[in-house]
C-alpha cells in the first residue's frame, strides 16, 4: 500500500479501497513518525506496508493520534501499537471509550442510534499515554493543533498540522461523492456535529485532508467554507 504525499513531512494512507477510509503519517525532524487513526481492525497491516514503501519501519512510529473511538478509527488501533510500541494520545472524553474497548453510544434521540448502539461490536482495549484538550499544540511534526469537534463522538477531534497548512477533519466533514456530514446515524449528537463542524471554516490552510474520501488539495478552504456555508442545519 502506497503512502500518498500531501505536504512535506504529511502522507495519506488509504487502508480500504476507494479511498473510503484513510490514515495519515506525519513526520518529525527527528526522523519518528505519528500515525493519526489507525483504521479497521486489520489496517494495521496496510500501515505497515506504507511504511516499507518511505523505507521507514514499524518502530519510526512513536506515536499514535485518534480523532475519536470509533472502530473504523480504532478499529486498527490494538494492532498497530503492538507493531511500533507507540504511545496512543486522543482526547479526554474519547479516552475513556479506548481504555474499554467500546466505543461512545450513538444518537439515543433517534431509533436508528438506539438500535445501532447494540449492535455495535467493540475493538481492542489500548492503554492511552497522553490525553489532551482543545486548543493544545501537540509537539507533533512541528505542531499540530487540536480542534475539538464533537457530537460524532464526545471527543472527536479535528486536527490541524500548522507548518504545512494540512487539516485532518476526522470525520466532521466526509469527502465521498463530494463533501458532506457524517450519516446522522453514526453520531452521537448529530446536530452538535454539524454546529462543531462550522469550526472548521475558521481555520488556515491549504490541503483538507478526510478519512473518508480523497484529499482536496487546490482551494481546500474555500470548498469546505463553501461547503458549509451551504448546508441548512
Amino acid at each position: 500500500m502506497a503512502a500518498i504525499e500531501l505536504a512535506k513531512g504529511v502522507w495519506r494512507i488509504p487502508t480500504a479501497p476507494f479511498d473510503l477510509v484513510n490514515s495519515f503519517l506525519l513526520a518529525d525532524d527527528d526522523g519518528s513518525l505519528t500515525l493519526v487513526d489507525a483504521g479497521l481492525k486489520r489496517a494495521h497491516t496496510k500501515v505497515l506496508a506504507a511504511l516499507e514503501s518511505l523505507g521507514r519501519s514499524a518502530h519510526d512510529v512513536q506515536r499514535i493520534v485518534l480523532t475519536h473511538a470509533h472502530a473504523d478509527h480504532a478499529g486498527g488501533l490494538a494492532g498497530a501499537k503492538e507493531a511500533t510500541g507507540a504511545t496512543v494520545l486522543a482526547h479526554d472524553r474519547d479516552a475513556v471509550y479506548l481504555q474499554s474497548g467500546k466505543p461512545p453510544q450513538l444518537d439515543q434521540t433517534r431509533l436508528s442510534g438506539r438500535i445501532l448502539t447494540r449492535m455495535r461490536g467493540s475493538f481492542g482495549k489500548v492503554d492511552v499515554g497522553q490525553t489532551f484538550q482543545d486548543g493544545e499544540l501537540l509537539p507533533v511534526g512541528g505542531g499540530l493543533r487540536v480542534v475539538h469537534t464533537p457530537g460524532h463522538s464526545p471527543g472527536h477531534v479535528s486536527l490541524l498540522h500548522e507548518p504545512t497548512g494540512v487539516l485532518i477533519t476526522g470525520d466532521a466533514i466526509f469527502n465521498v461523492r463530494g463533501l458532506r456530514y457524517s450519516p446522522a446515524t453514526f453520531c452521537t449528537d448529530i446536530r452538535l456535529s454539524r454546529e462543531t463542524a462550522d469550526r472548521l471554516a475558521d481555520l488556515d490552510y491549504e490541503v483538507a485532508a478526510f478519512t473518508h474520501g480523497e484529499h482536496v488539495s487546490t482551494g481546500a478552504r474555500e470548498a469546505v467554507r463553501a461547503f458549509l456555508r451551504g448546508r441548512s442545519r
